[in-house]
């Protein structure tokens, strides 16, 4: 079906050049003001909407917002005579996708067209399944623990804001990402895209073109075509600044300005580009240490630090380990056609007193690997590889009665390795592989349990 485009302008030549180069690509309607804009507005629901900020008897900005009113999904192109960042930016705040500046280049307007376009359709895919997305991100960020309760209620409140900054810290594997992906899709109306960027994987000189893009020529190598960068292709939506410690001080400056003009340029590029999505840094190092070491700007920690909500690590927060594994067994089990239908008691007695330094992460590996390789209904401790360790660290877990546990398993996890080694008819190595285990480890724990059978290299 043919996209529509209303043309909203009081200059008839101004309407006239737009409807040529439009017309043949799109349906076209026209308004000399913006009372006949509404009206018509209302009437067809345009697809797109080409938007004279300048009018006579209206206001662009306040037709802007009459229109979003009417349709918030509806898409705006608003059009300036000049480029004024912060009533761009105003603009764009107030639900305006783009912006193009007179006189309009052809191919430019057409080319906004179509990205608006592909981007409303992508919005319109979204919140097909935004329900999904939210329960899918959501669940691992709830359980009994108090901590988590009130970092979840705190992030629906900041996700209401597109304009405020939050950084998201704790240990790896926590959820910070999930955390983000959370915030991002708890909106009432469907997010656009989330953009995630690892700071840290980025090498130090494209940093720069891989955040803001680049125009043509901008530099040796660049593209003909120039690229959009991170910030645009997250317009809309979400942009993830993970592992922001590792940004380097020079783009540091970079970043603090986009954050404090609300707009930034491409490498090489003249043209303001109104910042469009919103800001999610995440850390699992010390900011606050970095900052007094000269390896973090202090002005960027305060500017991104807005919002902070820490992610407390698996081993503090004891009461939802079952919750997770259970919830992770579902998850595998319908991706693996299998049928664990528990976790014997145990089970949750190491599941509980190990320390789980990879966090959640660990665990739904942990529980994937058993529901993959095991073929029983229940999990048992000889699943769990770090059950065969009868001095695992404890976690922090209090008030747990796990006095004997080691002792009761030394046996049992002596049982387990003398029956693997028989199989493997002594060889330490192949042993070590069976079991999911360090050679030196083994070796180690065959030591710790009195020496079993006789070994082979």
């Amino acid at each position: 079906m043919e996209a529509t485009v209303l043309i909203v302008d009081d200059e008839k030549s101004v309407v006239r050049a737009l409807r040529m180069t439009i017309e043949g690509e799109y349906r076209v309607i026209m308004a000399e003001n913006g009372s006949e804009a509404l009206t018509l507005f209302q009437k067809e629901s345009p697809d797109v909407t080409l938007l004279d900020i300048g009018l006579r008897d209206m206001d662009g900005i306040d037709v802007l917002e009459e229109m979003k009113r009417i349709d918030s999904g509806s898409a705006v192109i608003m059009v300036t005579a000049v480029e004024d960042v912060k009533v761009i930016v105003g603009a764009i705040k107030r639900g305006a996708h783009d912006y193009l500046v007179k006189p309009i280049n052809s191919q430019e307007l057409l080319l906004t067209i179509k990205n608006v376009l592909e981007n409303k359709q992508l919005k319109d895919q979204i919140k097909a399944i935004q329900h999904t997305d939210v329960d899918r991100y959501t669940f691992e960020l709830i359980g009994k623990n108090k901590k988590i309760e009130a970092m979840v209620d705190t992030a629906r409140k900041v996700s209401k804001s597109m304009d405020t900054p939050i950084l998201i810290t704790g240990e790896s594997g926590s959820g910070k990402g999930v955390l983000a992906r959370a915030i991002h899709y708890s909106g009432k109306e469907a997010p656009g895209p989330f953009v995630t960027v690892n700071c840290g994987a980025i090498a130090k000189d494209l940093v720069e073109s891989e955040l803001f893009g680049y125009e043509r020529g901008a530099f040796t190598g660049a593209g003909a075509d120039g690229k959009r960068g991170r910030f645009e292709e997250s317009k809309g939506g979400t942009l993830f600044l993970d592992e922001i410690g590792a940004m380097p001080l020079s783009s540091q400056a970079k970043l603090l300005s986009v954050l404090e003009d609300r707009a930034f340029y491409r490498v090489g590029g003249t043209r303001a580009i109104p910042l469009g999505s919103r800001i999610i840094s995440a850390t699992n190092s010390d900011l606050e240490n970095a900052v007094k070491n000269g390896l973090f700007r202090e002005d960027l920690f305060y500017r991104i630090n807005v919002v902070k909500l820490h992610v407390p690590p698996l081993r503090e927060r004891p009461d939802d380990i079952f919750l997770l594994a259970e919830h992770f067994l579902s998850i595998y089990n319908d991706k693996f056609g299998k049928r664990f239908s528990d976790i014997s008691l145990d089970a949750k007695t190491f599941l509980m007193r190990y320390a789980w330094p990879g966090n959640v992460r660990e665990l739904r590996n942990v529980i994937e690997r058993i529901i993959l390789l095991k073929d029983e209904n229940i999990v048992l401790p000889e699943h769990l590889p770090f059950a065969l360790e009868p001095d695992i660290p404890p976690g922090d877990n209090v008030g747990l009665d796990i006095a004997g546990v080691g002792h009761a398993y030394r046996e049992k996890a002596g049982d387990i390795i003398q029956q693997t080694l028989s199989r493997t008819r002594g060889n330490v190595t192949e042993a070590s592989k069976l079991l999911n285990m360090p050679v030196h480890k083994l070796r180690y724990r065959i030591k710790k349990l009195g020496g079993i059978g006789e070994l082979n290299p």
